[in-house]
């Protein structure tokens, strides 16, 4: 992989000076293969290494008790892919999330629809309506330079704190499969403050635990949980736009 990312950068870099266009092209297909390689080569959360879920956690099983909301493993980088969409957009993309309660940030490096972006998430910079500092560089395939932009958003990628399922009283959504995991992993509902409040929804594929919330006291929220507490995803909804947003992570370091 090494040999395949020199290659592909040493021909980035062979241009004539009136080929801007074509630079641009090249850079571009160097960091998307740059994407790819670093969600390849990171070690991902072995589950099969921790404990499997109780019988307790099987909903219909007459040993059933609704666990308490777990810690969470807070500090993570994953690739990931999510789809938004609402009465007006469809919206797919895919990368590298850097969820750093420590540093109060989420770092997201994304690419679409022939475009590159980085967004920078200053959690520590909020409104009190929940708005988020995001400074927002994005390369496209038809521009020269890169165009940055930073303001006030409302983010599809919140900051997740270790205690933000136990602190926001979530609500245990049963063992479901998720794409990418091998395993069972458990969903759950939240309120985000002002936050996450519980719905329940099953997912295709490999299993995990939900728990479910209320993000800012309006936008239900399912976040999805393996056996070694580990995020591997989340979703929600809001009702305005008919807005839904479905996050899976894979090759998770924890």
């Amino acid at each position: 992989m090494a040999n395949i990312l020199a290659s592909s950068l040493s021909e980035t870099l062979s241009f004539a000076p009136s080929s801007i266009f074509s630079l641009h092209v090249r850079i571009m297909r160097f960091l998307q293969l740059l994407f790819v390689t670093i969600g390849a080569s990171a070690l991902p959360v072995n589950a099969s290494s921790c404990r499997p879920f109780p019988s307790s956690m099987i909903e219909f099983s007459s040993e059933f008790e609704q666990p308490t909301p777990p810690m969470i493993k807070a500090e993570y980088q994953t690739s990931f892919i999510q789809h938004k969409w609402n009465q007006n957009l469809s919206h797919i993309t895919t990368g590298f999330i850097n969820n750093s309660p420590s540093q109060n940030s989420v770092r997201v490096d994304e690419s679409f629809d022939g475009s590159l972006a980085s967004s920078f998430f200053n959690y520590a910079n909020s409104t009190k309506e929940g708005l988020v500092e995001n400074t927002l560089t994005t390369y496209t395939y038809e521009s020269d330079k890169p165009a940055v932009w930073k303001g006030f958003v409302n983010s599809n990628f919140p900051l997740f704190h270790e205690n933000i399922l136990v602190q926001n009283g979530a609500v245990f959504g049963g063992l479901v499969r998720r794409q990418f995991n091998d395993h069972l992993v458990a969903a759950v509902s939240r309120l985000f403050p002002g936050q996450f409040r519980a719905w329940h929804s099953t997912e295709a594929n490999d299993q995990s635990h939900q728990w479910n919330i209320m993000y800012q006291g309006a936008i239900p929220v399912t976040v999805y949980v393996n056996n070694c507490n580990v995020m591997v995803g989340y979703d929600y909804f809001s009702a305005g736009q008919r807005t839904r947003v479905i996050t899976e992570y894979f090759n998770i370091q924890a």
